[in-house]
């Protein structure tokens, strides 16, 4: 996690971003926000939703934005879970889902 904010934000983007720790006055409803994508070289401010940093990716860690996504660590890529905990493709069967991607994780 950063300074800035927690792995995973979203917890609040309907309560009016309590637990976000950027202050601002102007572009944000809340007077406060999220900042995302910052280990990306592309910062953005977010409600916390799409929020999602995967800290078991290597050196800093990685955004994934949806809070749905998971890190796989059987192939180091990052799946949708969902909220029902979807196994990664890769430890599945080929499936008309379009997660499954030559025998690996497709990134989405």
């Amino acid at each position: 996690s950063s300074g800035i904010n927690a792995e995973y934000g979203g917890l609040d983007y309907e309560d009016g971003l309590q637990n976000a720790t950027v202050f601002c006055d102007e572009n944000c409803d809340e007077g406060r926000t999220y900042v995302t994508h910052i280990c990306s070289g592309s910062p953005s401010f977010d409600s916390g939703k799409f929020h999602n940093h995967c800290n078991a990716c290597k050196l800093f860690g990685k955004c994934i934005g949806d809070y749905r996504e998971a890190h796989c660590d059987m192939c180091g890529k990052h799946w949708f879970t969902g909220m029902s905990g979807f196994p990664c493709p890769c430890q599945g069967e080929d499936s008309d889902d379009g997660y499954y991607n030559n025998g690996g994780c497709l990134v989405i």
